[in-house]
């Protein structure tokens, strides 16, 4: 056993022994404890233990209410065990594979997957100490299991029930399923993170956030992908010139780009799958004979087999649990949160909304997040930053082009040039043309999602055109660029 490894079996060890802890059993407020066999009481329960669930409950434990928290999985949901977090780690291993395969083609030398995978699990082992933890330390009771409300104020898991004054709803979302015959034969990018080998060739079916990842992360471990895109473009939500860069770029590091296809079939034979496409609505089907399939065209919200439908509690228009600003459903002791609504479905959304909920229910009412200004990243190579408005959101939200202006900005960095590499980076501004007032900044860059994160602030505070202008640019940096 190599020392690595020792490690990822020392922190699952230290896992099972934080979640095999005694819960710790909470005296009701009224002093005196519940009778044999009654429910257990609480002021807050909440069924999901992902970012949003983890983020409330302790949030609302910190206000002292007596709080509950119900998952059947892995404490830290999908950001930890099947998202962002791995998905980082692997993006992390396939830039030093790609960099050993470059610096050292002569050797073939390259970074191997499987010894990625170890160095994953032992992270994703290490946080789902650090939640449990703190859950622990903030007293929050964690209770495994399935949970399903039985009535507007009790949660039932298994034989035992709690009654609680408000429950919270965090279960987060699932792969979507590829709704075509064979479609059970594609992946999804939960399945990849447990992957111990990789397939030689794999099809990506969809242009999303998690198609593009996953493409970009595997092709750079040497896996040959091709991109199936229903869409004429990747990325259809991000301003459009930052997704033609970022096509151009996977093309460039050998990911091919099928636009306007359509998945119809997929067929298994001879150990390899056979999918069937039509491409810009013509009759004719294409095929592609790959040793893997990864379908990644989205997520659905989870909470069908909670019991919700009985309490009154509606859906959204996305498939989602119906929520006012407030958070709260139609069933007004429940509140939703998270992946389950509708909007942005992101780690630190979902954690501000949690922490401001609790807040408002047990505490003094925070203030609440702006939620208009969000910044966001994909962790593909080139990764891309983004904050605020799209070229075309811009034109659209102001009524005429000419009230719109944009600066854009194509260069190769020092970091490409160094390595012998053409690749260009993109930096794009939006901007009111007659305040210059910034309205959005799209970056295609390895440094943009660190850059974005603090441009987003710049952008809260009404920053303009004129303040970068007068501003001295710290050099050389890709940064810079924003600035000139």
């Amino acid at each position: 056993m190599t020392k690595r490894q020792a490690g990822v079996q020392g922190a699952r060890k230290r896992a099972s022994k934080v979640s095999a802890a005694p819960p710790v059993e909470q005296v009701p407020r009224g002093g005196s404890r519940r009778a044999a066999g009654a429910p257990r009481q609480a002021d807050f329960v909440v069924v999901g233990g992902g970012s949003a669930g983890v983020a409330a409950a302790i949030r609302a434990a910190s206000h002292g209410a007596s709080v509950a928290l119900v998952e059947r999985d892995a404490i830290g949901g999908t950001c930890v065990h099947r998202g962002c977090v791995p998905k980082k780690l692997l993006s992390y291993g396939a830039n030093w594979a790609a960099v050993l395969s470059g610096c050292l083609s002569h050797t073939g030398g390259r970074e191997d997957w499987s010894d990625a995978i170890v160095r994953v699990n032992a992270e994703v082992a290490r946080l789902a100490v650090v939640y449990q933890e703190r859950l622990q330390q903030a007293g929050v009771r964690m209770i495994r299991g399935e949970a399903r409300l039985s009535g507007p104020d009790t949660v039932a898991i298994g034989a035992q029930a709690i009654r609680a004054r408000r429950i919270l709803v965090a279960t987060g979302s699932r792969p979507r399923p590829l709704p075509v015959p064979g479609g059970e034969l594609a992946a999804t990018s939960d399945d990849v993170f447990g992957w111990q080998s990789l397939p030689a060739s794999l099809a990506v079916i969809g242009g999303g956030y998690i198609a593009v990842e996953q493409a970009s992360i595997l092709s750079r471990y040497g896996v040959k992908v091709d991109m199936l895109v229903r869409e004429d473009r990747l990325l259809e939500n991000f301003d459009r010139d930052l997704s033609t860069a970022l096509a151009e770029a996977l093309a460039a590091k050998g990911v091919r780009l099928h636009f306007n296809a359509e998945v119809a079939l997929l067929d298994e034979a001879n150990g390899a799958i056979e999918v069937c496409y039509r491409q810009g609505g013509a009759a004719r089907t294409h095929s592609l004979r790959v040793q893997a399939a990864l379908a990644a065209v989205g997520r659905d919200p989870h909470w069908r087999d909670l019991g919700l439908e009985a309490l009154g509690v509606q859906q959204d228009e996305e498939g989602g649990i119906r929520v006012d600003r407030n958070f709260r459903s139609d069933a007004r002791t429940v509140y939703a949160i998270g992946d389950v609504i509708d909007g942005l479905h992101l780690t630190p959304t979902a954690i501000a909304q949690g922490r401001w909920l609790a807040d408002r229910l047990f505490g003094r009412r925070g203030e609440r997040a702006d939620f208009d200004l969000v910044p966001t990243a994909v962790f593909c190579d080139p990764a891309i930053g983004t904050v605020g408005m799209s070229e075309a959101q811009a034109i659209a939200d102001a009524g005429k082009p000419e009230r719109i202006a944009t600066r854009v900005k194509r260069f190769v960095s020092l970091e490409n040039r160094f390595a012998g590499s053409t690749q260009a980076s993109l930096v794009k501004l939006v901007y009111n043309a007659r305040s210059g007032r910034i309205l959005g900044a799209h970056l295609l860059d390895n440094a943009a999602p660190e850059i974005v994160q603090s441009f987003a602030l710049a952008l809260r505070l009404g920053a303009r055109m004129s303040h970068l202008q007068t501003t001295v640019q710290l050099h050389p940096t890709v940064a810079e660029e924003l600035f000139g």
